[in-house]
Formats: C-alpha cells, structure tokens, sequence
C-alpha cells in the first residue's frame, strides 16, 4: 500500500552553524571541514518536527524505530549558512510506518537537498514487559 500524506510543516528556516557542525561531526567520528553529508538529520530534531512525531505516535500508543535514512544533495551544503526546511509526513500501514520525506532549499527556492527517513511504528503491547 502507498504511504499517505498525513502533514506538512514548513517551511522554516534552518542553518549550519560552524560550533555545531564541528560538534556533530566530532560526535559523529566525521573529519574534516564542514559539516558531514548526515548534518541535515539535525534539522529534524526541531521542536515542530519531535511534536509531530511524539504526537502521532502516542496516538497509537507505539514508538519510533528508525529503519533507513537516505540523502540526496543538489549542492553541498555550506556551513554558515542558512537553508529552508520543508517535512512532509506520510503513514504506510502495513507494515506500519511513519516516512518524513524533507526538501531543503536555499533561501531563494532553489532545492539544495532531499532527505527520507523511514521510522517503523511499533506498538508498546508487541515490546514486551521491557517497555
């Protein structure tokens, strides 16, 4: 079954900024300069973007696994600078998952990057006592 559009949000403005960048990539084992291609995942940290989430997977009373995360970039992305961040939310129901398909674009609209990211939905009932 096609996954369906449940929401969209944004877009709102998003950036890389060089403190934060050096953070994650130190965290994340990246080197060199910049930001890594995996940056963006950052963005969909924002509060707006949690709420949805949270917000839909307590309505099913359930958790989000992360299951894939693909990047596509049109540009490399430049720290310092600051982008446009769309998050469209789609629902496939079996198995059931949660898709955050995102567009980032420069602030003159043109698409910089595509991010997917697939969370399966597990109910707390299939966790066992350890949930």
């Amino acid at each position: 079954m096609a996954a369906e559009t449940i929401a969209t949000l944004g877009p709102f403005r998003v950036g890389i900024e060089p403190d934060k960048a050096a953070a994650f990539s130190a965290e994340t084992g990246c080197s060199g300069q910049g930001a890594p291609l995996c940056y963006p995942a950052v963005w969909l940290a924002e509060p707006s973007v949690r709420t949805t989430i949270a917000d839909y997977c307590a309505a099913r009373d359930a958790v989000p696994v992360h299951e894939s995360q693909t990047f596509e970039f049109d540009n490399i992305l430049q720290v310092g600078k600051n982008y446009d961040l769309t998050v469209a939310f789609a629902e496939e129901a079996e198995p059931p998952r949660l898709i955050l398909t995102a567009t980032v674009a420069t602030p003159c609209g043109k698409r910089a990057a595509h991010i997917e990211t697939v969370m399966r939905i597990v109910p707390r009932s299939k966790l066992g006592a350890a949930a």
